[in-house]
């Protein structure tokens, strides 16, 4: 997850005039993320693997904000096809159809809420 971001938001300035990114690694199990347009900050994140009730991975809408403090969340589920990871938070209730992830699409799940800030200025 913390790799995808990190190239990610790499890729996003490199493509981007005016963009400029920041991920910044706290552990092994936290990271932020902020993305600026032309020097001020539009979109911000912060994952925390084992957040809220200390499992699962969440998702926080600003960098700054306390490790049991999520807008969305990621946990384990299992059926009889294996293990994968399943969204729990506000994507679900909104009926994403986000039931059996890969590691790859629980980090598309996240990143979409960073650059969902940025797409809509």
């Amino acid at each position: 997850m913390a790799r995808f971001f990190e190239n990610s938001l790499q890729e996003l300035q490199g493509r981007n005039p005016g963009i400029e990114t920041s991920f910044r690694r706290i552990d092994a199990n936290r990271f932020t993320a902020v993305v600026y347009r032309d020097g001020k900050a539009v979109s911000r994140g912060k994952v925390v693997l084992g957040g809220m009730f200390g499992r699962g991975m969440t998702y926080s809408m600003d960098d700054r904000a306390p490790d049991n403090s999520y807008n969305e969340m990621l946990g384990a589920g299992a059926d009889d096809q294996g293990l994968h990871l399943k969204v729990g938070g506000m994507s679900d209730l909104r009926g994403s159809g986000r039931g059996h992830l890969t590691s790859e699409g629980a980090a598309e799940v996240f990143w979409s809420l960073l650059i969902e800030r940025l797409q809509g200025d």
